[in-house]
């Protein structure tokens, strides 16, 4: 039997209410009804075994019946620090990188970014994205997802924030090293990618300055959300490996 996944922001016991577009799912595409069992998570670790008391299309209440908690790894946190990509292709990166366990991204503009988000509620859009990349995969945490900053301000954000991490960007260049020669595994890092038209001059002096080191990922120049990707593989495979 599937025992379907829904997001709930606050598990608390011996009953909770789902929100948003939780409960249309629920019960007019689910079709779920009483007494019938679902799973519940929080996005920050927490995940309960759960029971539909009442649902309609609006208001949906499940008790909980037992909860688990899973708690996040410290000093492994991956960072994407991406410029932002045309089109739908950013949410499909923030779904892909949701699936991978990456703990946050943060929306870089450099001076050679093109799209820049004008929806007000882009944030709240973006989380949406998680929170269904989330349901379908068993993730147990949603990522950190920041509104679009200036290159100078990511790294003032990240550096506080993430001290002593290693810092790493995308680089097309043969002789640099190979991201997969680099022990990652039990530190933070951050992974930087530029927009499509390449850093300016002065873009690869500061993040040079700022002790970011170039990495080579393949030998083929990758688009901005294959490079994210590629990023967020190669890191969550070293992070999560046993």
């Amino acid at each position: 039997m599937v025992i379907h996944r829904f997001y709930c922001e606050n598990i608390t016991a011996p009953t909770v209410e789902l929100t948003d577009s939780q409960p249309r799912h629920l019960y007019a595409v689910l079709r779920l009804k009483p007494n019938d069992p679902a799973e519940l998570f929080d996005g920050r670790g927490n995940i309960a075994s759960a029971c539909i008391v009442s649902a309609n299309s609006k208001k949906a209440v499940l008790k909980i019946e037992s909860m688990q908690t899973t708690k996040k790894l410290k000093n492994n946190n991956i960072i994407i620090a991406t410029s932002i990509a045309k089109g739908d292709r950013f949410d499909w990166l923030i779904a892909k990188c949701t699936e991978l366990g990456i703990d946050r991204i943060i929306p870089v503009i450099f001076e050679r970014t093109v799209k820049l988000p004008k929806n007000p509620k882009i944030l709240t859009r973006w989380k949406k994205i998680t929170i269904e990349s989330a349901k379908q995969c068993k993730a147990p945490f949603l990522p950190t997802i920041d509104k679009p900053v200036k290159l100078t301000e990511a790294l003032i954000i990240l550096t506080n924030d993430h001290p002593n991490s290693i810092m790493l960007l995308g680089c097309p260049d043969e002789n640099c090293p190979a991201l997969t020669d680099l022990p990652t595994a039990g530190k933070n890092t951050i992974a930087f990618i530029g927009p499509e038209g390449g850093l300016t001059s002065e873009e690869e002096t500061f993040l040079k300055q700022k002790n970011v080191k170039p990495v080579k990922l393949t030998n083929t120049i990758l688009r901005i959300e294959t490079a994210a990707i590629a990023f967020a593989s190669a890191l969550a495979i070293q992070r999560d490996r046993k």
